[in-house]
């Protein structure tokens, strides 16, 4: 409630007893507010972070780093569009619970800052992508996480 994420909402309920008593309640409740609604699933396409605000693209030795700290090593770009895409479905899925989307951020992450370096490491990515493998198969996540398998395959592992 102090950031604006939920609503205090109070409306006032009137109803008559059996023994024909008129009484008023406040009836309170609590709402997810549309900032706590952006916070929870990204922007909407009502409310988009500017893409364009402040590009900032500089290449060191075939690494690019691109905007707000992203990392991409040039030969591995289309991966790290694929894990963008990927971690964005994750962070919509009605299937996963908080904790689970938690957890595969975390490893979504792992494997984005092992294919900045300039010699990712084989077996972190590997352990990341095992653990992201459990969710792969669930509904709106296939698409995106075979995508990403495909490239880790042909790229890395």
């Amino acid at each position: 409630m102090q950031v604006g994420w939920v609503k205090h909402v109070v409306r006032e309920r009137s109803f008559t007893t059996s023994g024909g008593m008129e009484l008023s309640q406040e009836q309170v409740k609590y709402k997810i507010s549309d900032v706590g609604i952006n916070y929870l699933q990204s922007a909407t396409m009502f409310n988009r972070p500017e893409s364009f605000k402040n590009i900032n693209i500089t290449n060191v030795q075939g690494v690019t780093v691109i905007g707000d700290g992203n990392v991409v090593n040039t030969r591995l770009t289309e991966l790290a569009r694929a894990l963008q895409e990927f971690d964005e479905a994750i962070g919509r899925s009605a299937e996963l619970q908080d904790a689970q989307k938690l957890d595969a951020a975390g490893h979504v992450a792992t494997i984005r800052t092992q294919i900045a370096k300039q010699n990712p490491s084989r077996k972190i990515i590997e352990t990341a992508w095992e653990s992201l493998k459990g969710i792969a198969t669930i509904s709106g996540l296939a698409e995106q996480a075979h995508k990403v398998g495909i490239l880790l395959a042909s790229h890395i592992l």
